[in-house]
Parts: C-alpha cells; sequence; structure tokens
C-alpha cells in the first residue's frame, strides 16, 4: 500500500476525534481501503451508527471488528489514544519512555502507558519477523545488553546487510541495509536460528571466529578471529558491531535499562526503526499498519 507522511501538524490538525482516528485504522487494517472482506473479496460495507467500530459486508454479512484480532482487542482505551501514543512513539528519533508518553497523554496509569507501549513493541517485532535478509554480504555476531553488577544481563544475536557502494568521487563505500535480532544466549543453537529463520538461503555471511557462529549451515559463512584488533574488527564486522553500540545506547539513554526478560520487544523497537530509517516521514503510517494487522498481544487488563 501507499504509506501517507505524516508530519505533526498534518496529524495533530486531522487526528482530533475518535471519529477520525477510527477511519484512519479502518484504511490501515484494509491497506489504503475503507473495507475487504476477507471471506468474500468484496469492498462494500454496511455500518451503523451506534456501532462505529463494527462493518458488514454487503456481500456475505460476515462482520468485522476494528479491534478484533488486533493489539487493540479488548483494550478499553480509546483509539484517539492508542493512534496518538503510537504518533509520539514514532516522532522521536530516540522513542520514548513510559513516564514521558504518560505525560504527553494525560493518564494517570503508568502501568496502562507502559502495557500500550510493549503491545506497540510487539506489533513491530512481528511485522519485521517475515522478513529476510539477504542482499549483499550479511554481518553477523552478538553483542551483551545490561549490566553484570544487577544480574540482568542477556545476549542479542544480529545479522546485518552490509551494502557496497561507489560514491560520486569515485570511491568504494559500504552501507548497512536490513538487520535481523534474536535474543537469546550466544551458541550455535541460537546463531543457527536466526541464520534459518531470518537470512536468505545461500547468502554469504562474515562473521568472527566465535565457535557458536562457525559452520553454520544454509549459507555462505566465512569467519575471520578478530578479537582484540580493533582495526580488524572494523574492516571485516563494521555495521554489526555500530549496530549493536547504537541499540545500547538507545536503551540506556532513553529508557535507562531494560530487563532481560522484556529485552526482546525493545530491540525489536529499535531494530524496526532501524530498517526504516530512509523513510522517517513515513514512519508512523507504516507503524500503525504494522499495529492493525499485527495479532492480538496478552500483557495485562490495563490497557
Amino acid at each position: 500500500m501507499a504509506y501517507e507522511s505524516f508530519s505533526a501538524e498534518r496529524f495533530f490538525t486531522e487526528i482530533t476525534t475518535e471519529a477520525e482516528a477510527r477511519t484512519l485504522l479502518w484504511r490501515s487494517r484494509f491497506q489504503g481501503k475503507e473495507f475487504h472482506c476477507p471471506r468474500c473479496h468484496a469492498e462494500q460495507f454496511y455500518a451503523l451508527a451506534t456501532r462505529p467500530e463494527v462493518r458488514t459486508c454487503k456481500g456475505c454479512r460476515r462482520q468485522l471488528r476494528l479491534r478484533a484480532g488486533t493489539i487493540f482487542e479488548s483494550s478499553k482505551t480509546s483509539l484517539l489514544l492508542w493512534v496518538k501514543a503510537l504518533f509520539y512513539v514514532m516522532q522521536g528519533k530516540r522513542g520514548i519512555s513510559a513516564q514521558e508518553l504518560q505525560r504527553h497523554l494525560g493518564l494517570k496509569s503508568y502501568g496502562r502507558v507502559w502495557s500500550m507501549l510493549q503491545k506497540i513493541r510487539a506489533a513491530l517485532q512481528h511485522r519485521d519477523a517475515g522478513y529476510q535478509v539477504g542482499d549483499g554480504v550479511i554481518e553477523l555476531d552478538a553483542g551483551t545488553f545490561g549490566r553484570r553488577e544487577t544480574g540482568n544481563q542477556c545476549d542479542v544475536l544480529v545479522a546485518i546487510e552490509t551494502k557496497a557502494w561507489v560514491n560520486a568521487k569515485g570511491q568504494a563505500r559500504s552501507r548497512a541495509g536490513f538487520a535481523k535480532v534474536l535474543v537469546g544466549k550466544e551458541t550455535k543453537a541460537h546463531a543457527q536460528q536466526l541464520v534459518g529463520t531470518g537470512v536468505r538461503a545461500g547468502a554469504m555471511v562474515n562473521t568472527d571466529g566465535s565457535w557458536s557462529f562457525r559452520n553454520v549451515t544454509g549459507v555462505d559463512a566465512d569467519y575471520q578471529v578478530v578479537s582484540g584488533d580493533r582495526a580488524a574488527c572494523e574492516r571485516w564486522l563494521p555495521w554489526v558491531h555500530k549496530f549493536i553500540s547504537n541499540a545500547k545506547s538507545w536503551i540506556n539513554g532513553t529508557h535507562h535499562g531494560v530487563k532481560d526478560k522484556h529485552m526482546g520487544r525493545y530491540v525489536g523497537e529499535y531494530t524496526y526503526r532501524f530498517n526504516r530509517r530512509h523513510d522517517v516521514p513515513r514512519l508512523f503510517h507504516r507503524a500503525l499498519v504494522a499495529c492493525a494487522l499485527a495479532p492480538p498481544v496478552k500483557l495485562c487488563a490495563l490497557c
């Protein structure tokens, strides 16, 4: 679908009521259309003013509920607050903490806002789960997130595309493409899981000399021992380490640390932003579509 650009001025001018938020969410769910029946593919519908979150297909009479089957399912929070929350989340380059979002939304319950954020992150994580990387050379490595002294550490495995290009001066350069992540111990099993689900078969993969990454199957893997050699590391694995370093800074700076049991969703949000960093004006609408299409997430009854 054609994603729309939303500046702050446009958003806060056009999306001011529950009805406007509902309309935007309907279009996001149906890929820009007002309605599309998943059973008979009809695009005409009935709607009652007394039940604005329900549309009935004119073809097969199937009823579709706007919140059903999405992260908004069973939520008592207005859709206008949900859409505003998502806009604030995606508006800033460094995201937003639950405490700051709570102030923006004017809500009394911190737990309610925290749960909304976790559901949004789960939707973004789900959106990226269906993609695979495979363009150019794939860099594969892992980083440790959290603090040892608090006993709150976990490993995050990262696979990221590196694409070669030549600048206007004829100089050879490289740039990062898409990234895939997996939260889990740095083991061969987890490395194989990330490669098997997140990397296209036959892709070229560069990694370090860790036994966890050697001889992964299904790809054309090569490795170099770069431990302790910063220059060699920057030549062999330049982008994966930048990704890991920036992700750590984002988590510590915006969220002041994250418990290991929640790390997957936070890293998922960072990866979603990273993978769409060149399309910032349409980032909110992309995320709204992801939330409209993601399955329900059961965290708590607060939102």
